[in-house]
């Protein structure tokens, strides 16, 4: 059997001098050429020498100074293109770096390397800026062309490992930005895009990053040559997701089942450091073995949430890693942290509700009721089991989240036969308002609208939804009414203020919610009945409440056919066909006796509706807005001013004047198989005249 390639420190490294660092010794000592110098001698994983690049680098470094003083020194919020005398250093990635690169490998690297994380020993004292190639300062570096200078790099660093890595504790703050960059330019990357969903002093950021890394995480999946800095940059996009303005075009539940399958391609989900999935020896240590066992429990939890705020059942073994020798899991669990154990017990909780409940037939409505309601009271009950054992305020907060999603399938019992369970409904009214009202108290006191992660929001939308279908069901009358519906506007507030940018989910949640609430057409049947503890969606787990919500929206707001269990519409025959007018704007028409608002004034032409139309079809979500407005006489009005209910809510969703409100539908990923040929494009346009099909302006409020 070969011995392992022996290890140099960083800077023998460079110099090309045999090193005699004991490298398996922790801390190890300073070498003799490092001691005698007063050098830092350190250890990387990823060491790598690139005398080869050292002059394109330099080119680079050169080239990026002078658009610096060409552009008044602020680079980061422009574009510009590569010179094409670097085009011989290309690597053929959608990224170029001004700085070392990192995707180099070196064909006789310690094949421990790949299936380590990228933890190293920390020196004594504070942590040092100092990186690998000598640089005490954080280099400049440009993705697909876009280029971000040091200042704005060194910001989004410092608000993300002082504000979201406590969430997600997967990487070595001691790192620098530049080591982080020669580890994976993609966990570079996804360090950057998340610490600037805040950063105000320069949102083009987040804009620009949220567009070019995507392409950049695939590339990286592909080349899989350093696995472990991947699935860290892939955790942290999946637990903050990209902005988007409509789930459809979101790759989270992708990128988060490639994070799941990079990890079991390298056995962390087996104890021990892998070497069944290694072709060369690995060294074995107590510290390898648990950064693999954290690493692998933060890969189930963010899978478990991941999939359950998409409606999809989770593809992850959650306690694998707890079998084998007992003697061996008690000691890997004394050296868990308590935070990370208690996460993980309430997300296997969470994973065996969800198997449960889909055993039990929740796609059809005569499910059995029992054996559901069993199911909830049970898995509710492991899960308050372990409230006392809860770290944090923050923890607790999490864990009712978590309830309310195993409470959420109360409403897949039959609402008729046999009848609601008052009493768990209430409790599920209750644990809403509670839930919502600890996330404003934490939003108020601490940074939870800052580091809220994706599944919380998602909670929180759901959280309105059950209260809203509470509100205007039969149980009303044991409800306190009063605070629901300041609870349910916390929520529409919590979504407005979870807002990156103008028109995406956040911002259209918070729209939706309030037009349902002051709806009197939703939930109401051909019949003239309310029926709101149904569900007529019912494959999407506890989010088939949000989904099914949407397309209450779309039913009323979008003009659009029920195309569940052969129910035309959920409101009257008549109403389908009317556009919906909110009763100021009756009353301005009545007042101008038919005068048509000048054209240019943001007030959309009001033409009579016809007596008969068509259901409106679905356009392509990427379409132009023009493509996707339905025909004049269809146009939806803005809705009317919403009274939020507390004193905090200062926003009107009357300026929400987006005409085609079909594109403010959330869409929570919904599946592709919608006709995006051109003879669709073609009967959606209808007789719309050509100058017409364009891009229409947008205003969110």
């Amino acid at each position: 059997m070969t011995t392992p390639r022996r290890k140099a420190c960083v800077e023998c490294r460079q110099q090309k001098i045999r090193c005699d660092v004991e490298q398996h010794k922790t801390p190890h000592d300073p070498c003799s050429r490092c001691q005698k110098m007063s050098l830092e001698c350190r250890i990387l994983p990823t060491s790598t020498r690139n005398l080869r690049q050292t002059k394109a680098e330099m080119r680079r470094e050169l080239e990026a100074l002078r658009m610096n003083l060409h552009h008044g020194h602020d680079v980061a919020g422009h574009v510009m293109q590569t010179p094409t005398s670097h085009a011989g250093t290309s690597d053929g990635q959608h990224y170029s770096p001004i700085g070392p690169g990192s995707y180099s490998n070196e064909s006789g690297r310690d094949a421990s390397a790949s299936m380590s994380p990228s933890f190293h020993d920390a020196p004594s004292g504070p942590p040092t800026r100092r990186s690998s190639h000598g640089h005490t300062a954080t280099l400049p570096r440009v993705l697909d062309n876009y280029v971000v200078d040091a200042k704005r790099i060194d910001d989004c660093f410092a608000l993300f490992f002082s504000q979201y890595h406590q969430l997600l504790p997967i990487l070595d703050p001691s790192l620098s930005a530049n080591e982080h960059y020669e580890l994976s330019p993609f966990l570079f990357w996804a360090i950057v895009v998340t610490g600037s969903r805040r950063y105000n002093e320069d949102p083009h950021v987040l804009d620009k990053i949220s567009h070019l890394i995507t392409p950049l995480a695939f590339s990286s999946i592909a080349l899989r040559s350093e696995p472990i800095p991947v699935i860290q940059g892939l955790l942290i996009l999946c637990t903050w997701r990209l902005p988007t303005n409509s789930m459809y075009k979101d790759t989270t539940h992708v990128l988060c089942g490639a994070a799941v399958h990079l990890a079991t391609q390298i056995g962390l989900h087996v104890a021990g450091v892998g070497q069944d999935f290694a072709r060369m020896p690995l060294k074995k240590d107590q510290e390898q073995k648990m950064l693999r066992f954290k690493l692998w429990m933060h890969v189930v939890i963010v899978s478990i949430r991941t999939s359950c705020a998409e409606g999809i059942p989770p593809l992850v073994i959650a306690e694998s890693f707890f079998d084998g020798d007992e003697r061996e899991r008690e000691d890997l669990l004394a050296y868990l942290p308590g935070e990370l154990l208690f996460h993980h017990k309430v997300h296997s909780i969470l994973l065996r509700a969800m198997s449960a409940m889909v055993r039990t037939d929740l796609q059809s409505p005569a499910c059995d009721a029992g054996v559901l309601r069993s199911l909830i009271s049970i898995f509710d009950s492991q899960l308050l089991s372990l409230a006392p054992s809860s770290p944090s305020e923050l923890d607790t907060f999490n864990l009712n989240c978590v309830r309310i999603h195993v409470l959420a399938f109360h409403f897949f019992a039959n609402p008729i036969d046999p009848g609601p369970d008052v009493e768990a409904l209430v409790r599920l009214y209750s644990l809403c308002i509670l839930t919502v009202r600890t996330a404003t108290s934490l939003a108020q006191n601490s940074n939870l609208l800052t580091i809220c992660p994706s599944f919380i929001d998602r909670t929180l939308t759901l959280t309105g939804f059950a209260i809203l279908k509470l509100v205007k069901s039969p149980i009303a009358q044991h409800l306190d009414l009063a605070a629901g519906e300041q609870a349910f506007f916390m929520a529409v507030q919590f979504s407005k203020n979870m807002s990156l940018q103008n028109g995406d989910l956040g911002e259209r949640c918070a729209a939706i919610s309030a037009n349902l609430w002051h709806s009197t057409k939703t939930f109401r049947r051909k019949d003239g009945r309310l029926e709101s503890l149904g569900l007529r969606l019912r494959t999407r787990l506890s989010m088939s409440v949000s989904f099914d919500m949407f397309w209450y929206w779309r039913e009323e707001f979008g003009n659009m056919a029920n195309p569940y269990n052969g129910e035309e519409s959920a409101m009257p025959s008549t109403a389908v066909t009317e556009p919906t007018t909110p009763q100021y704007e009756k009353r301005e028409l009545a007042d101008q006796k038919g005068v048509t608002p000048t054209a240019g004034a943001g007030v959309p032409a009001v033409v009579p509706a016809p007596t008969t139309a068509p259901p409106a079809k679905f356009p392509p979500l990427d379409a132009p807005l023009a493509i996707q407005q339905q025909p004049q006489q269809q146009q939806q009005q803005p809705p009317p001013p919403v009274n939020m209910g507390f004193p905090q809510a200062s926003w009107d969703p009357s300026n929400y004047a987006a005409p085609p409100m079909l594109d403010q539908f959330p869409d929570y990923d919904w599946a592709a198989s919608f006709d995006f040929s051109n003879d669709f494009m073609n009967q959606g346009l209808g007789q719309m005249p050509p100058e017409n099909v364009g891009y229409a302006p947008m205003n969110f409020g």
